[in-house]
């Protein structure tokens, strides 16, 4: 059974989600997304693990006044949620915005990062295509959220899942009724600032990155910059869209799991 927990840190509420027993794993969500929506049916595939999902700045659960994030603002949420579930040394995981975060922790605590998942994720949102596109997600958060949770649909799923959705008016109203669009805009914003490629060379946990090969949302390139910038990092592919964690979470789990099982 899940547990919702929640500290406070920082002039936050952060609120975070723990369940299930054995070596514990710190799933951490994109942006727009939080702890359930991202990585809920992939932690259902993960028995044996003591599973931590913080939310951070603009999602789910945590509360935050902030008007500006930074990265170093997120991570540090992230750690007192797994400070205030007691945990010393965990294996982490990271999707989209998330691996960013989850590269920052990786590198500035080496000595309690046992090993480390980068799903969808990228070293810098700074190139031309990504500001655009963060940009517009800024724009169309603040002016038209439905406008954006169509664009969301139909460039993070593929074409035959979004098509078996069933309605998409009624998923997209849904989507309107229950997303934090000003969380998603901060966020989005925190996305233009991301830059962790001087925390690359730092990482010293063992590394999976894992790209999407049909992702239209964050290059399949950003992976292979990951991963050629961590030490003796694996880089491997799933065929699927960015939001593959939602769509594939069988798939996604069962890479998790490989990895994670081998003995370093």
């Amino acid at each position: 059974m899940t547990t919702l927990k929640h500290v406070q840190a920082n002039n936050a509420e952060i609120g975070y989600r723990d369940d299930g027993e054995g070596p514990p794993l710190v799933l951490i969500h994109g942006t727009g997304g939080d702890g359930e929506a991202n990585w809920g049916a992939v932690a259902a595939q993960l028995p044996g693990r003591r599973i931590i999902r913080p939310d951070y700045a603009g999602s789910g659960l945590t509360t935050d006044p902030a008007r500006h994030l930074t990265l170093d603002h997120v991570a540090d949420q992230v750690v007192a949620a797994i400070d205030h579930a007691g945990v010393r040394t965990f294996d982490l995981a990271g999707f989209s915005l998330g691996a960013a975060v989850a590269v920052r922790i990786a590198a500035r605590h080496p000595e309690r990062v046992k090993s480390l998942v980068a799903l969808g994720g990228f070293a810098s949102g700074n190139d031309p295509r990504s500001l655009m596109m963060f940009d517009h997600w800024i724009d169309l958060a603040h002016r038209d959220p439905h406008a954006l949770a169509r664009l969301m649909l139909l460039t993070g799923f593929s074409p035959d899942f979004v098509a078996g959705m069933g309605n998409l008016d009624d998923v997209v109203s849904t989507m309107v009724e229950t997303m934090n669009w000003p969380g998603v805009a901060l966020q989005s914003e925190l996305d233009k600032a991301v830059d962790i490629t001087c925390d690359l060379k730092s990482v010293r946990a063992r590394t999976l990155v894992l790209g999407n090969r049909r992702d239209q949302m964050v290059a399949p390139s950003a992976s292979l910059t990951l991963a050629e910038g961590i030490a003796g990092a694996r880089l491997d592919w799933i065929d699927g869209p960015h939001l593959s964690p939602m769509e594939m979470p069988e798939t996604v789990a069962a890479r998790l799991a490989a990895f994670l099982a081998e003995i370093p």
